[in-house]
């Protein structure tokens, strides 16, 4: 067991912090993606998409040690001290990254029905 702690030591704080929050958002999109695909198609990617927004968006921190963070986090700090530059910054890379994600979902299942229509097409046989 010391030999596991020691291997944690060698490593750095910040690189075993965002590990653990990627892997744990990795973990809770898998397992929302488990629900959402069986709610109604739109809903559930839209829904899977927000909470991709939501986890994932990165920003910016601010201060002497500023480093890469959710825009979540951002977002809340901003709201609890009340600094509206900060809350719309945040709250706009939020939006951005939902609204990227449902342009891109809906190119797809444009392309993906197309591609089941040629394929229907293509194969059936003429009478």
């Amino acid at each position: 067991m010391n030999s596991f702690f020691a291997l944690l030591d060698s490593i750095p704080e910040d690189s075993i912090a965002i590990t653990v929050y990627l892997l744990g958002s990795f973990i809770l999109l898998w397992s929302w993606y488990a629900i959402a695909k069986r709610l109604p198609k739109p809903i559930g990617a839209i829904t899977w998409i927000i909470g991709f927004a939501i986890l994932l968006t990165p920003t910016v921190s601010e201060g002497n040690n500023a480093s890469i963070a959710p825009a979540i986090f951002g977002l809340l700090f901003g709201i609890l001290t009340k600094e509206n530059s900060l809350v719309w910054s945040n709250a706009s890379l939020i939006l951005f990254v939902i609204g990227l994600g449902l342009v891109v979902g809906y190119l797809y299942s444009k392309y993906s029905l197309n591609k089941t229509k040629f394929v229907v097409t293509k194969n059936s046989s003429p009478l």
